[in-house]
């Protein structure tokens, strides 16, 4: 572990870090509610785009119910009384629930790939079965990946500060988070290229400028999201890794703390993810929009409501 002066606590962090995880608590919880409402009181046709965007509200709902404990542990100064049994579940879901949100977030852009730029592929004709299959196969195998945070020892329970000698299972959690990030956001950015030369190529046709203009949206929006979220933490992490081992106690505890505000970040997808519901389907739009006509009290007529409430995809 950490010589005893290099694990000062920074109370500015710690309730940064903890005010950051209440607010995503919070707003991630009401927008992920709307859009659960809006898939199952208005969605009338299902294909297998809606299908992963409900898994990732899923994911992004059960993250959310974490949060508040997560920020009580840095409320009281890092450490955690409510059992290691305790502790240990909710590392699993945390990790869990994150890893299956930026597979879900990822396939929202790889969907759209595959269907602006390779549309005559048999893969875009999939089933709503073969869908929820890979749905359950995408939890299957973020579980069996993270099912190491379910197997932590006490002194490792929870703690985000550099250990002199790591052990394998702080090793692979870090490796895991590593290829979490950089994969999908490698393919996000493969996706999102070959869907703007696929656009360039097709602007000239007008019938097919809308829909092609609101594909482009959606994974500019997803791109954006991801570089905003978990950047940040990426590049603490990088600087932990490197940080290992060293004597200077002040950049250690410098780096421990951007590490922990950084990580707060990752969090903020659960909050920015109805963006990417709004540039799906009108439905969302007219869900979101009442909901802040409702809470702001600046509009008191009844709205009526357009056509076309199904979630259909954007290139159907």
């Amino acid at each position: 572990m950490l010589p005893p002066n290099c694990s000062e606590h920074s109370h500015a962090a710690e309730v940064a870090t903890a005010s950051l995880l209440l607010l995503e608590c919070g707003l991630g919880t009401l927008g992920n509610a709307v859009a659960l409402w809006t898939f199952f009181f208005r969605l009338k046709v299902w294909k297998p785009y809606a299908v992963y965007l409900l898994n990732l509200v899923l994911a992004d709902l059960l993250l959310a119910s974490c949060l508040p404990f997560h920020a009580a542990f840095y409320l009281r100064r890092k450490s955690w009384g409510l059992g290691h049994a305790s502790c240990r579940a909710l590392l699993f879901l945390r990790a869990l629930c994150r890893g299956v949100g930026i597979a879900f977030l990822t396939a929202v852009t790889l969907d759209r790939y595959l269907r602006v730029a390779h549309s005559r592929l048999r893969v875009n004709a999939l089933s709503l079965r073969a869908a929820w299959g890979i749905s359950a196969l995408v939890w299957l195998l973020m579980a069996a990946l993270t099912h190491q945070s379910a197997f932590l020892s006490e002194g490792e329970c929870p703690s985000s500060e550099p250990q002199e000698e790591p052990s394998f299972r702080l090793l692979w959690q870090e490796a895991l988070f590593f290829v979490q990030l950089i994969l999908p956001f490698g393919l996000i950015l493969f996706c999102s290229a070959g869907i703007l030369r696929t656009l360039r190529k097709r602007l000239r046709e007008p019938d097919k400028q809308p829909k092609l203009r609101r594909a482009r949206a959606l994974v500019g929006v997803v791109a954006v999201l991801f570089a905003l979220c978990f950047l940040p933490c990426f590049v603490a992490h990088v600087l932990l890794a490197a940080s290992r081992g060293a004597r200077a106690c002040r950049l250690l505890s410098a780096v421990v703390h951007a590490t922990d505000v950084t990580g707060s970040l990752t969090y903020l997808q659960g909050v920015l993810n109805p963006v990417v519901y709004c540039f799906s389907s009108p439905a969302f739009r007219h869900s979101y929009r009442k909901l802040f006509y409702t809470l702001t009290l600046q509009a008191r007529r009844p709205h009526a409501e357009a056509p076309g409430w199904e979630l259909r995809d954007l290139d159907s």
